[in-house]
C-alpha cells in the first residue's frame, strides 16, 4: 500500500502558470527526471539540496525544517511556493474515529505556520508548486 501511495504523489507536470511537483519525489529524483523543467533542477541541486544535506530528501520533509528568517524560505516566496495539503478533521455529525480529509492549497508561509502549529500530525503533503514566470527570472 505505502509504495502505490508513494507513486501516486511523485510526478513533475506544468501548466501555462505553474509548475507542479509530486510531494514524495526526491530532489534526486527531480534531478534526473526529464520532466521537470531544467531551471526547478538547478535551484534544488544549487540550494535545496547543499541546505538538506542528501538528495533523498523531498520538499516536505525539507519544509519541516524551513525557517521564516532563513534563505530559503525567502526563495520558496520569491517562487511564490504554494503547497497542497489534505488536512484531517473529523466531521461534525460523526464519531470520533471517522477521520476525513479536506484538500487545501496554502502559500509557503501558512503552511510552515501549519506544520510548525499544535497540530500537525496527520497532514499529507500532496503537491508543491512554482509559479513559472518567478521560476523563469529567478536569478540564483
Amino acid at each position: 500500500m505505502s509504495e502505490t501511495l508513494d507513486r501516486s504523489f511523485k510526478y513533475a507536470m506544468q501548466d501555462t502558470n505553474r509548475i507542479y511537483i509530486g510531494g514524495r519525489m526526491t530532489y534526486q529524483e527531480m534531478i534526473t527526471w526529464d520532466e521537470v523543467p531544467f531551471k526547478i533542477k538547478a535551484i534544488v541541486n544549487k540550494h535545496f539540496i547543499p541546505d538538506a544535506k542528501t538528495d533523498e530528501c523531498t520538499f516536505a520533509e525539507h519544509f519541516k525544517t524551513l525557517s521564516k528568517d532563513g534563505f530559503l524560505f525567502q526563495i520558496c516566496k520569491t517562487l511564490k511556493t504554494k503547497v497542497k495539503v489534505d488536512i484531517p478533521y473529523i466531521p461534525k455529525n460523526k464519531t470520533s474515529g471517522d477521520v476525513r480529509y479536506k484538500s487545501e492549497y496554502m502559500k509557503i508561509e501558512d503552511y510552515l505556520d501549519y506544520i510548525h502549529g499544535e497540530h500537525p500530525e496527520g497532514i499529507v503533503t500532496e503537491e508543491i508548486s512554482f509559479s513559472k514566470l518567478a521560476v523563469m527570472v529567478f536569478a540564483g
